[in-house]
């Protein structure tokens, strides 16, 4: 299970990667590569990933999506931030892999592009940044650890 996830994975920073490009050398995309990056995207929305081995799924008590995306969105807490908030004042046991798979990959993108940003505005490198990604235990896109490339490709 663990290979077809970290495939999906790979496949799917894959697709935004292309996308990223199709967008930035439009002049340089063809029928085929969009049509491939929108095939993965129907196909995508059929497949749940899986962060982590331990799966909560929270089906009574708070909504536990709605408090995390609160904190990380409205309020601009970080991810580790935000699993203090929830124990401290909601009582919610919950690891960075379930917190990655509660919010959601799109806010979990979002949540990482915001930390990395500002990482970037204090001159912390891209290798930098993914060894203390890889030291907080966040889950990685396309492997097992991040990579100063990945944290990149994430940022682009």
């Amino acid at each position: 299970m663990d290979k077809i996830r970290k495939l999906l994975e790979s496949v799917d920073a894959c697709a935004e990667r292309l996308e990223q490009l199709n967008n930035r050398f439009a002049h340089l995309a063809t029928e085929s590569t969009h049509e491939s990056v929108e095939t993965w995207k129907k196909v995508k929305d059929r497949i749940q990933f899986d962060y982590g081995d331990e799966k909560k799924v929270y089906t009574s008590g708070p909504d536990v999506q709605a408090i995390a995306i609160e904190l990380l969105e409205k309020q601009g807490h970080s991810l580790e931030d935000v699993i203090d908030i929830l124990v401290t004042e909601h009582d919610i046991e919950i690891n960075i892999e379930g917190l990655a798979q509660t919010i959601g990959r799109t806010a979990y993108i979002a949540a990482l592009r915001r930390d990395a940003a500002e990482l970037l505005k204090n001159a912390i490198s891209f290798s930098q940044i993914a060894n203390l990604w890889n030291d907080l235990d966040r889950p990685a896109f396309g492997g097992e650890n991040w990579t100063a490339r990945s944290v990149a490709i994430l940022v682009e």
